[in-house]
């Protein structure tokens, strides 16, 4: 099949990647800088670079003529200044609505769309934007829904929890935790008792990957799966765990800083994976933060 990626340098999209190199599928990549963009040796052939800094971007994708999208690029901030406006709807919205646009008169059967758990401010499954990203990922739905009736592709809707597992060029919560373990300087912090979901970023390749493998027995033209492990941990109790495994002590003024207003109180995902997909994740909070630590101090020379 060919597959192709958007976002194929950002925290999921190069591991995604990476990930399929391995199997028979054609990967074609949409990036915005094809030199960040890093095949893996011997695979080259067959792998097609789109950036999308060439004016002509849309034809080439048209001419790679992919069969399934999985589309990762996005712009995330939890921000609403006019910087975070501009950005968020160049990203979520216009951006996104070029590539479906692109896939005019090819023979694209799957749409793979990544919302957010934050436009589930509640967590019960009523659509309520915790912030501006999450309601740029909400308001992208009807387009996506527009184009899907006129291209007749059908459309998997993830919505991932909390990911982690690898430095991130945006620093997530349990990079910041672990960096504090190492500095003199207090990290200021809300109270942490945030109930998150977390997940491994291996899971997260493996449920992509097992999504690819089943496509074919997806019949409904949308469905949408939460991505998540369905269990709740606060960054409060990331820390306690971070100091149990670096024999190290976290240094955080915890609730130095208020929560944000509309900030995700409960984020956990409920289990909706279909049944044929026959998959679960399997690392669980200890044993990810085990690797996650470990392919840091490989990184850092033993810190």
């Amino acid at each position: 099949m060919r597959i192709l990626v958007t976002g194929a340098t950002g925290f999921v999209g190069k591991h995604l990647a990476a990930g399929l190199q391995n199997t028979t599928h054609t990967l074609i990549v949409l990036v915005r800088d094809e030199t960040k963009f890093q095949p893996l040796p011997g695979k080259n052939d067959s792998i097609v670079v789109i950036s999308t800094g060439e004016s002509n971007w849309k034809t080439l994708v048209r001419e790679a003529d992919p069969e399934m999208v999985i589309h990762l690029a996005a712009f995330l901030s939890s921000g609403d200044n006019e910087t975070a406006i501009e950005s968020l709807i160049d990203a979520n919205l216009l951006f996104s609505t070029h590539l479906l646009d692109s896939l005019r008169e090819t023979s694209v059967k799957y749409f793979i769309n990544t919302g957010t758990f934050a436009e589930y401010l509640n967590n019960d499954g009523i659509l309520k934007p915790a912030y501006l990203y999450a309601a740029t990922k909400s308001a992208f739905r009807s387009i996506l829904s527009y184009y899907q009736s006129i291209l007749n592709f059908r459309t998997i809707n993830v919505i991932p929890y909390t990911i982690y597992g690898d430095l991130s060029v945006q620093k997530k919560v349990i990079d910041y935790i672990y960096e504090s373990t190492v500095s003199d300087t207090p990290l200021l912090m809300s109270p942490g008792e945030q109930v998150l979901d977390f997940i491994h970023i291996e899971d997260v390749v493996s449920f992509y990957q097992t999504v690819i493998d089943n496509i074919g027995h997806f019949k409904e033209d949308y469905i949408e799966i939460h991505l998540g492990t369905g269990i709740g941990t606060t960054p409060k109790k990331i820390g306690r765990l971070v100091e149990k495994k670096t024999m190290r002590k976290t240094n955080i003024s915890w609730g130095s800083l208020p929560y944000r207003k509309r900030d995700t109180m409960f984020s956990v995902a409920k289990e909706t994976f279909p049944g044929f997909l026959n998959w679960k994740p399997s690392i669980n909070i200890e044993e990810g933060l085990n690797k996650y630590i470990s392919l840091l101090k490989s990184k850092n020379n033993g810190v």
